[in-house]
């Protein structure tokens, strides 16, 4: 009797033991918590509207994404395939859903539907309003108030419910539409061990440059084509993680963020000098391009990757020294100071290659760190009387600009780079000398200067 009460004391043990340990009974079963998430915004006037917050738990792995309102705090679970802002699910079911099925709301064919009851010339049919019954089977709607399994999405409450364990939580904006979720989306469907979490990262979508959803000028053509673009004016990217820690089963816990801003907002200052004697012109617009700017944000740390860099094209501010009454500049102004402004994750540098010198590295015009510009003119003709349109188009390596700048801080394996602070400014001391016929330099001596080169000039183009 007493080996029974031993043995049955054994196998109780070793079932208490087995599902504290390997935790896997996760849904429905008081081993669960109660999770919140509360913010600290440097600039809460700039919070995104939405957060997402990564729950992953490390031991006995299970992962979830938590989508948070950031304006009173409530959370909901979402699925893994609605990460993405177009896959996500309609609040408001009368306005459409993700079915694909018929919406007679929005369509006026409906009205014919009533002479439909002119049709009760049968009496006896009336007695059939049992089949009424049927619409009664709607219990399929409460489908969708699994996370991410229909087009209705569950309600936003104060805390959500989610295994006990040890976790690691990272919060990024979930409704940004420059970044592609991908990779985590990836992430949330596979087995840990076969995409794990320090491989998981946000990128941000990549146009070419014939793609018409790039905001782009007209008439530019890419002298440094080793990579896609961004688009400009993109939204800051917010984030933050926190150490692994433990959430207990039955209460609440609270995990706080203060999420910050990955992109940096980048002042780019130079100058045009106007040589006027042979030739008289006015510039009418300015757009650059500026590469080396990382596209990879590591999920796990929030580093940058530079080995997957892209570029932007930018419009300038031109503010000639002496403008006309319009405020434009003239034919008789010398000087005009450009000014761009962008939000990127950053701006690194060109890389040296093996065996390479410094000065190899300072002639490169190709990949990151490097600025082309294209300057649009309106040249006048003595003979005619008239102003005919051309552009100028320059490219300039900008390693000891971007040397000076110190933009970014690199990780000692040389792999990832984080920013330094929240603003930077690019100021290039190398001006454009523009004398109508080509683009030059004001020369100013030492090897510490980068210097433009003309890459391209189009006369009579329609802009």
């Amino acid at each position: 009797m007493n080996n029974k009460k031993l043995l049955y004391t054994l196998l109780l043990g070793a079932t208490l033991t087995s599902c504290a340990e390997v935790e896997i009974c996760e849904r429905d079963h008081p081993h669960q918590g109660d999770v919140n998430f509360t913010y600290t915004w440097n600039k809460p006037e700039d919070k995104p509207n939405r957060m997402g917050v990564l729950c992953y738990r490390v031991v006995g792995q299970w992962k979830q994404v938590a989508e948070v309102n950031t304006d009173d705090l409530t959370l909901r679970l979402i699925g893994e395939t609605t990460i993405t802002p177009e896959n996500r699910p309609n609040e408001n079911p009368d306005e459409g859903d993700n079915t694909g099925g018929d919406n007679t709301g929005d369509d006026n064919t409906g009205v014919a539907e009533p002479s439909e009851p002119n049709e009760p010339t049968e009496p006896t049919e009336p007695t059939e309003p049992t089949e009424p019954t049927e619409p009664t089977e709607p219990t399929e709607p409460t489908e969708p108030t699994e996370p991410g399994t229909g087009t209705t999405p569950p309600p936003f409450t104060p805390t959500v419910k989610i295994p006990r364990g040890y976790y690691k939580f990272a919060t990024f904006p979930l409704d940004n539409p420059s970044i592609d979720y991908s990779e985590l989306e990836q992430f949330m469907k596979n087995d840990a061990k076969d995409y794990p979490l320090q491989n998981v990262g946000l990128s941000y979508k990549v146009y070419d440059i014939k793609d018409p959803k790039l905001n782009k000028p007209l008439a530019w053509q890419d002298f440094n084509p080793y990579a896609k673009y961004i688009q400009p004016d993109v939204e800051p990217l917010y984030y933050d993680s926190t150490a692994v820690q433990k959430l207990y089963a039955d209460r609440q816990t609270t995990f706080e963020f203060k999420p910050k801003i990955l992109s940096q907002n980048i002042d780019i200052n130079f100058n045009i000098v106007k040589n006027t004697d042979e030739v008289q012109f006015k510039v009418t617009e300015v757009w650059a391009e500026i590469s080396g700017v990382p596209t990879y944000i590591k999920m796990n740390t929030g580093y940058l990757d530079i080995t997957k860099t892209s570029k932007m094209l930018f419009k300038t501010d031109i503010k000639p020294n002496n403008p006309g009454d319009d405020g434009n500049d003239t034919n008789e102004n010398k000087r005009i100071a450009c000014h761009g402004n962008i939000n990127v994750t950053g701006v690194v540098n060109v890389q040296r290659g093996y065996g390479e010198t410094l000065a190899d590295v300072r002639k490169k015009i190709y990949g990151p760190g490097i600025m082309q510009v294209v300057i649009y003119t309106e040249v006048y003709n003595p003979n005619t009387g008239h102003s005919f349109p051309q552009k100028w188009q320059g490219i300039i390596n900008l390693y000891n600009t971007l040397n000076k700048a110190k933009l970014m801080t690199t990780t000692s394996d040389n792999k990832y780079v984080y920013r330094n602070g929240e603003h930077g400014t690019i100021n290039i001391s190398a001006e454009i000398l523009l004398d109508g016929k080509t683009i030059g330099n004001i020369d100013k001596g030492g090897d510490a200067l980068d210097r433009w080169i003309q890459t391209d000039s189009d006369i009579n183009i329609d802009i």
